[in-house]
């Protein structure tokens, strides 16, 4: 289908689902399994609040060869009516703020109204920029155009499907024919009915025909690096993530060629964005005081220097220094500032601790005498610091540290090849 006309049946798809008319795409009895699928019409998605990846295996050659893609998990509503997915909406943000939201996939199966969730609903008015409200069962979220400033609310799973859609777009261009399924990869918190529902749901209408969503992130990361092959019986495995909005860490142990789960944390508004946060926060006030301008309520502003400081971020991963620039940033202000990867480090120096205090919970929750594996997925523990306090933590033990694989990619790997071999085990 050419891109113009995913591009429409998109857009028509979006606001159709907004006005609460979808419930007629649901059919008693599915969704069927991906398994029952051929291979290569099967793919592997790793859903996130900050990123979403899409992997899968071309079918028919001798030696199989992994396509793997990821886009930023945004979704943005232009003036004229187009619906903007991934890169497109960040660029977006930084044109309109109002019109393009991120970090939504914490929201599926949530209700403000149940009373076991009235904290989470708290601290979703305290953690993110735009407002969330409950309508018909259902989680929306508020996006305004600029052009008239007309208010929209949008559910939660029709822009979790537009992110699907979009990942399915990308995978069907790669192979050259339809994907019809996918198993789609959710945090070992997301196990109860509602999220899984919500994710089901999002998917359907994504076009894919059959989900599979038993598959936990952490066992994803298990199978893609292979743990089942050497891991003894009954040995124990630490995973943490730490991705661009939230942070799981998960203690499972392997016991008759099965991974269960042992202990568990889970912060849902915690990760890469609150380092992100600190940055921003450092130049907001460095503009202040050089060039006497405040941006602290200037959405825009604001924005340019969110994806600039991001960027700084990333690049610290990999060296010392980074610069920060950003032409016409306020009143023709022009940024160009150094960022060393030491005072990064000091401004997020008791957010690393939280990192660890995190793992240090869930391993003395799992009460167990050795851990035999740890597996560092999501984006941010690229960060050297991250990594060099998760190696000392466990330097004293016999446990062995994995970072063959990158990080963001990894459990979108494990996922493909679940899909491809349908030989791991899990519970």
């Amino acid at each position: 289908m050419p891109r113009k006309d995913v591009a429409l049946l998109v857009r028509a798809f979006v606001w159709l689902l907004a006005l609460g008319k979808a419930s007629a795409l649901l059919d008693d009895g599915w969704p069927p399994d991906p398994a029952t699928y051929p291979p290569g019409r099967v793919v592997a998605i790793d859903l996130g609040n900050t990123n979403s990846c899409v992997a899968g295996y071309e079918s028919g050659e001798t030696t199989q060869t992994m396509f793997h893609h990821c886009i930023p998990s945004w979704v943005a509503f232009a003036d004229d009516g187009a619906v903007l997915v991934g890169e497109d909406a960040v660029h977006h943000d930084a044109v309109n703020p109002g019109a393009a939201v991120f970090g939504f996939k914490r929201l599926l199966g949530k209700r403000f109204t149940r009373v076991f969730e009235q904290e989470f609903a708290q601290s979703v008015k305290e953690n993110l920029p735009y407002k969330v409200v409950e309508e018909n069962v259902q989680l929306h979220i508020e996006v305004k155009t600029a052009k008239d400033g007309a208010v929209r609310n949008v559910g939660v799973e029709q822009l979790t499907a537009v992110v699907l859609a979009k990942l399915k777009e990308t995978a069907e261009e790669h192979l050259g024919h339809r994907v019809e399924a996918a198993i789609l990869t959710l945090p070992l918190q997301f196990s109860d009915y509602a999220s899984r529902s919500a994710a089901v749901f999002a998917g359907r209408l994504a076009g894919l025909k059959a989900v599979r969503v038993g598959l936990s992130e952490p066992i994803a990361a298990a199978i893609a690096y292979g743990l089942s092959r050497n891991l003894r019986d009954e040995g124990n495995v630490v995973v943490l993530h730490v991705g661009g909005g939230t942070a799981e860490a998960n203690v499972m142990t392997f016991v008759d060629g099965v991974y269960e789960a042992l202990s568990s944390q889970y912060d849902p508004f915690f990760g890469g964005q609150d380092f992100d946060r600190r940055i921003v926060d450092h130049f907001v006030q460095l503009i202040r005081d050089k060039h006497g301008k405040d941006i602290a309520n200037d959405g825009i502003a604001l924005s340019k220097l969110r994806i600039a400081c991001e960027l700084a971020k990333k690049t610290l991963s990999h060296q010392e220094h980074a610069q920060v620039s950003i032409e016409r940033l306020v009143d023709g202000v022009d940024l160009s500032e150094p960022l060393t990867r030491a005072e990064f480090e000091e401004v997020n120096h008791d957010l690393f601790l939280k990192v660890v205090e995190m793992v240090d919970r869930v391993v003395s929750q799992a009460e167990v005498e050795t851990i035999d594996e740890v597996l560092l997925i999501g984006g941010s523990t690229m960060i050297p610091k991250v990594w060099e306090l998760i190696r000392d933590y466990f330097g004293g033990t016999k446990a062995v540290l994995h970072s063959r694989l990158k990080p963001d990619e990894v459990v979108t790997i494990g996922a493909a090849e679940y899909s491809k071999r349908h030989d791991a085990l899990c519970t």
